[in-house]
């Protein structure tokens, strides 16, 4: 009997343990606190590391605070409830950029990640595009929140300085990105392949400029639609592909000896007719002077805008300001012969060029720079995307004869 009333016993204490197990065996923390983890990234998914701090309110009080680790992450164990989440910085906060709306924390929902923008900062720089006037401004690599004008085209300036494959991308679906070439020339369309909104661009070491020959300069555009602001990420993704730029360049010297150029006071300027026959203008190089001249040796002197701004294109001056001037050569075959370089020698023709109009008359040398780089770049193409010769409107002009082309940076003296 006694031992019966001690297996009772017995089976009565396991079964105590064994509810206590199922329903009081959690301690108080484990049944009334939550593990709440908040991560702060950029555009591109990449961990900030410091200067961030998430504050967690309830009620419109802070409950806690804690500072991101190594990872981007901030956790905190707090009781079971709602939490609102906020972010401080060690740094001046108007720099940084982020979307408060909606961070809330719960029993159900204990993990949350934000991400974080830098703002933009830097004065705009005047650009022509799509037949006007623009502001395009400087952008950094990482992410940077953007401000938009709405139902237009936003044009925005991003300087490598370390070679390398680049990804660029818009957080906003509605946002439709593009790369639009160089300021001295923006182009209508994207001249990158744009896959989901996201497109890449190959930034060689060659086009990290040094000394006076320029410095790559990407033109990004943005077409707003109805957003007022967007998240603009910029990533270098690794090494750049390997092309032709990799070849050694062939530097092109010069064949004449330079003097200064004044432009005779009085001088009446005479434009080219691009759409003339291709014998519409004899041009003759004077052995004497080095210069060509128009039906004779003596006619009107040809000049070059150097420094001078054409009706289709910038001064080489300016060209040579933010990128390089060169040529590629290919065989007929599609193999690859040559890359010739024009801009050293540009660079020693432009501080004689006239002081006032940026003009220096037209040597061999000009000559040929001007008719390699524009077969080079399909200036007058009419196939091409980089087909020069369109009006304010972006319309193609009609009519430009390919044989003379060449002749826009070119002007003479009709009188003086």
């Amino acid at each position: 009997m006694k031992n019966t009333k001690k297996s009772l016993l017995l089976l009565l204490v396991l079964c105590a343990a064994l509810i206590l197990g199922a329903c009081g065996g959690e301690t108080a923390q484990d049944s009334t606190d939550a593990n709440y983890k908040v991560t702060v990234v950029d555009g591109a998914g990449v961990p900030y590391t410091t200067g961030v701090i998430v504050q967690f309110l309830q009620n419109g009080q802070q409950a806690a605070m804690q500072v991101i680790n190594g990872n981007g992450v901030a956790e905190k164990t707090l009781p079971k409830g709602d939490y609102t989440v906020a972010l401080m910085f060690t740094g001046d906060e108007s720099e940084y950029h982020y979307d408060d709306t909606d961070l809330t924390l719960s029993a159900d929902k204990t993990e949350l990640q934000i991400v974080l923008s830098h703002t933009m900062t830097g004065e705009g720089t005047p650009l022509f595009a799509d037949g006007k006037e623009c502001v395009a401004y400087p952008v950094s690599e990482g992410s940077t929140y953007v401000k938009l004008t709405a139902g237009e085209r936003n044009y925005f300036l991003y300087v490598p300085s370390v070679a390398g494959m680049y990804e660029f991308s818009v957080s906003d679906a509605q946002a439709q990105i593009g790369y639009y070439g160089a300021p001295h020339f923006v182009q209508s369309q994207s001249a990158a392949e744009v896959v989901d909104n996201v497109f890449s661009i190959s930034v060689k070491a060659s086009m990290i400029g040094t000394g006076n020959t320029g410095t790559t300069v990407l033109v990004i555009g943005i077409d707003a639609g109805e957003l007022e602001g967007t998240t603009l990420t910029i990533q270098r993704t690794g090494e750049p592909e390997h092309t032709l730029e990799d070849e050694p360049w062939m530097i092109y010297q010069k064949t004449v000896e330079l003097a200064p150029y004044t432009l005779p006071a009085g001088a009446q300027i005479g434009e080219f007719d691009l759409t003339a026959a291709s014998d519409a203008y004899k041009l003759v190089l004077n052995t004497q002077d080095g210069f060509y001249h128009l039906d004779t040796a003596d006619g009107p002197l040809v000049l070059v805008r150097l420094g001078e701004k054409n009706k289709y294109l910038d001064s080489f001056k300016t060209i040579l300001e933010h990128s390089g001037v060169v040529k590629y050569f290919f065989d007929e075959n599609g193999e690859f012969i040559k890359k010739e370089s024009y801009s050293e020698c540009l660079l020693e023709y432009i501080p004689y060029m006239d002081e006032t109009s940026g003009v220096y008359p037209l040597t061999e040398d000009l000559k040929y720079i001007i008719q390699q780089r524009g077969d080079h770049s399909g200036w007058w193409d009419t196939d091409g995307a980089l087909y020069l010769f369109v009006d304010e409107a972006g319309n193609r002009v009609p009519g430009i004869n390919a044989d003379i082309a060449w002749l826009f940076m070119c002007c003479y003296i009709a009188a003086e």
